[in-house]
């Protein structure tokens, strides 16, 4: 029950970001996003972080851009899951509900699987450890992204319980 509830709260988390995106946030690409609130680009932080060798470089560049080029897919659909929500917000109906729920967790099986390829490239390439940073950095790099937009909009039906103007308390 735990990790039930646990999970629809990631998931109104999730869908939070869609309830009221802003224009100049939701033409952000994600890189663009990385680059306002880290200071450097994706690209530099990783090469920071994982410290990578002049011999590493060529053959760790070709690796990320395969990865970025086959990530882009897994994030078109999931801002396009977004936007579907976000214009619907208002008015979504259980099915639809359920049909997004879906959508979403799906899309997240799908990233895992993606990463769990490159984790494989990435450790023959960098050793287990580094390719564990890369994948940690890749993760908190995309959760900040996350919450970054996150915080400027509201939960699944906060709108609506807003106007009974009942105050949250703590038990």
């Amino acid at each position: 029950m735990k990790k039930l509830i646990c999970l629809f709260m990631i998931l109104g988390a999730a869908w939070r970001l869609t309830a009221q995106i802003t224009p100049a946030v939701a033409v952000l690409p994600t890189e663009d996003l990385v680059t306002q609130i880290f200071g450097k680009n994706k690209e530099s932080l990783l090469n920071d972080f994982l410290k990578i060798s002049p011999l590493e470089e060529r053959a760790f560049q070709s690796a990320f851009l395969e990865y970025e080029t086959e990530k882009s897919p897994w994030l078109t659909e999931r801002i396009a899951l977004l936007k579907m929500y976000n214009e619907e917000f208002s008015s979504i109906d259980e099915k639809k509900m359920n049909s997004l729920t879906r959508q979403f967790i799906n899309n997240d099986l799908e990233f895992g699987r993606l990463q769990m390829r490159y984790f494989r490239k990435f450790n023959k390439l960098l050793g287990a450890t580094r390719a564990a940073k890369f994948f940690q950095l890749d993760n908190y790099l995309e959760q900040s992204t996350r919450v970054y937009l996150q915080n400027q909009l509201p939960f699944i039906k906060e709108l609506e319980s807003d106007k009974l103007a009942k105050p949250l308390t703590a038990r």
